[in-house]
């Protein structure tokens, strides 16, 4: 328990893949920063960062898609949450060129996008879409902005 009564999440991230100089850390933090900021305090995520291989083989045989993605959020319970986020390196390495951002910013907002999957955030329509790119967005510049501050 922390001094405001609530849980501590756990999480624990696992690398199956090169993801440069980016270390568990910067993950285990964005989660918990998004975490507390949906006001959902008692968690355990496993996050685990492997290739498109992998992923795409993950997509292929738990979602019927075949084809490579940057995130799969697996939840597993709602209450407390628990759940597995797998994130591709190599997708999250091309959308980071793609996009402009750095390749912290980018393994940032995919961990931030699988917690707000978590979170009840969906993105199969395109109202839901816009509405969880939005916080996404929100949560993304509040937590980079914050992890310029500790460095």
């Amino acid at each position: 328990m922390t001094l405001s009564n609530h849980p501590m999440p756990e999480i624990a991230v696992a690398f199956r893949a090169r993801c440069g100089n980016i270390s568990g850390a910067l993950f285990a933090n964005a989660i918990r920063f998004t975490l507390r900021q949906e006001k959902r305090h008692a968690a355990m995520i496993s996050c685990v960062v492997v290739t498109d291989a992998e992923i795409h083989e993950l997509n292929r045989r738990f979602l019927k898609h075949d084809y490579p993605t940057d995130i799969i959020t697996f939840p597993l319970e709602d209450d407390p949450i628990e759940a597995e986020l797998v994130i591709s390196a190599d997708t999250a390495r091309r959308q980071a060129r793609e996009y402009k951002v750095t390749m912290r910013e980018e393994c940032a907002r995919l961990a931030i996008h699988g917690v707000l999957h978590l979170c009840g955030y969906d993105d199969r329509s395109e109202e839901d879409r816009a509405a969880m790119k939005s916080r996404e967005d929100f949560h993304v510049r509040r937590y980079m902005k914050n992890e310029r501050t500790r460095h």
